[in-house]
């Protein structure tokens, strides 16, 4: 175990490292319940046993070989339907700490929604848990895990990678999250100063197939469609324009297909 000491304001100036934790989201969700943790707190781990993903799904790591962690922020500037706006600055800021580590550059991106991704594979997953009240965020659960130092993977896993994978170099996962946090804040004052048009247009240019012909499947029907991406509702549908019409979809909604 390593103490966090980020160059920061308060994202990571509270750190809390769990040997072992079922997932650092709940352990978080868990700890909002009972106090009020300072703002930036952040709850890491070498060991989760249950980690979750997106609506129900697993997110899978090896002990001591990933960055596992989840950050306690109070966002009640953010108006309940700009939620996703959250999820854009943290995969941004993956994304920031991601630069310095993989090139070429073009072979990083974001896969709507917050899936960070190196060429076809998937290195890391966000989970947003959000509490809200009248009509704001009052509390936010950022959980992020990427792939770091881990070589094999459950069969399961239809395309999981890792940073070593990818370069063939091992990393310091501390240092990384302490840089992680360090981007994160600059990303999460960049939305508090209201510079969303930015943000958007940030998060569209490192979109996973953004402006690509490429084939969908949508979930309800297994239809398969082609299109590309053409842009983001402000709520945070994906746009999809096909050869006779603009399409719109959830989260869960549309599939990417390989």
């Amino acid at each position: 175990m390593k103490l966090l000491y980020p160059n920061n304001l308060f994202i990571g100036k509270v750190a809390k490292f769990l040997s072992s934790v079922d997932s650092t989201n709940l352990f978080a969700i868990n700890l909002l319940a009972k106090t009020k943790p300072i703002e930036g707190t952040v709850i890491y781990t070498d060991n989760q046993i249950g980690g979750r993903g997106q609506i129900g799904s697993k997110w899978e790591s090896q002990a001591a070989k990933n960055i596992i962690m989840s950050v306690i922020l109070y966002p009640h500037f953010l108006s309940i339907p700009l939620q996703f706006k959250l999820n854009q600055i943290v995969a941004l800021a993956v994304y920031d700490l991601l630069s310095n580590y993989i090139f070429p550059l073009d072979q990083l991106s974001i896969k709507w929604p917050n899936d960070i991704y190196i060429g076809d594979n998937k290195m890391g997953g966000i989970l947003i848990e959000n509490k809200l009240k009248n009509s704001l965020i009052s509390e936010s659960v950022i959980g992020i895990g990427l792939n770091v130092n881990q070589t094999s993977f459950s069969s399961e896993l239809p395309n999981p990678t890792s940073l070593l994978l990818e370069t063939g170099l091992t990393n310091d996962r501390f240092e990384m999250l302490e840089r992680l946090c360090e981007f994160l804040e600059h990303r999460y004052l960049q939305l508090k100063s209201l510079k969303r048009q930015n943000i958007n247009d940030e998060y569209l240019q490192v979109l996973y197939g953004y402006q690509e012909w490429r084939d969908y499947e949508i979930t309800s029907t297994k239809n398969i469609i082609r299109g590309r991406i053409v842009g983001l509702t402000k709520f945070g549908k994906l746009q999809i324009q096909t050869s006779t019409k603009q399409m719109e979809f959830s989260l869960k909604e549309i599939s990417f297909l390989f």
